[in-house]
């Protein structure tokens, strides 16, 4: 119910900011390179990891004055989660092997980006994940995490075609903040994309 109320909200928020004229839409695809760990370490665990993680999505964007723009939009990642559980002499080569899960999370960006010369913005602000995939051998993702970032872009007409390095954070405040030994996903990626002007 929480996540339901939430994701209201958000929609909310995006629709009172963007119901103005002269806005951008954007489409974008991004890859990045992630990092699954522990806030505190257990010993005798096993481990996790996530190689890579995809994604794509719309984003709205508007200005606010000459250097600041306001983004907002949703993204869809997927990628794989390996579990490798601690060895057991005992147990079998199945279960030495680990498992393979799939990983979902559909998450909400709200950001500024401030205009750096020509060609260039940074950018950064919150965004609100809610995990959708089984979470069986990792702590859900679920919550508000954020979003620091340095592109480039270059228009064309009513085109805008951009270039976007970012770091991403999940998870600072979970939804679900039960245990002090939650799994937190970082990101490091790119994301490339097209905007159209109204």
């Amino acid at each position: 119910m929480k996540k339901i109320i939430v994701l209201v909200c958000i929609l909310g928020v995006h629709f009172g900011v963007f119901a103005q004229s002269s806005l951008e839409v954007k489409g974008y695809f991004g890859i990045s390179s992630t990092q699954l760990a522990r806030k505190a370490e257990i010993v005798g665990v096993g481990g996790v990891e996530m190689n890579t993680l995809n994604e794509f999505g719309f984003l709205l964007s508007k200005s606010i004055s000459e250097k600041f723009r306001l983004t907002g939009g949703v993204g869809y990642s997927f990628g794989e989660v390996r579990f490798q559980p601690p060895f057991c002499s005992n147990c079998g080569e199945e279960y030495n092997l680990g498992q393979i899960s799939n990983f979902r999370m559909l998450s909400f960006p709200i950001y500024a980006e401030y205009t750096l010369g020509r060609y260039f913005y940074a950018a950064a602000g919150p965004i609100i994940d809610l995990e959708l995939s089984n979470k069986e051998t990792y702590s859900d993702q679920s919550g508000i995490g954020y979003l620091i970032g340095l592109g480039a872009r270059w228009k064309a007409e009513k085109f805008t075609f951009s270039i976007f390095p970012n770091y991403k954070r999940h998870g600072m405040i979970p939804f679900d903040n039960s245990s002090k030994f939650k799994h937190v996903l970082q990101e490091i990626g790119v994301q490339v994309g097209v905007r159209y002007s109204f």
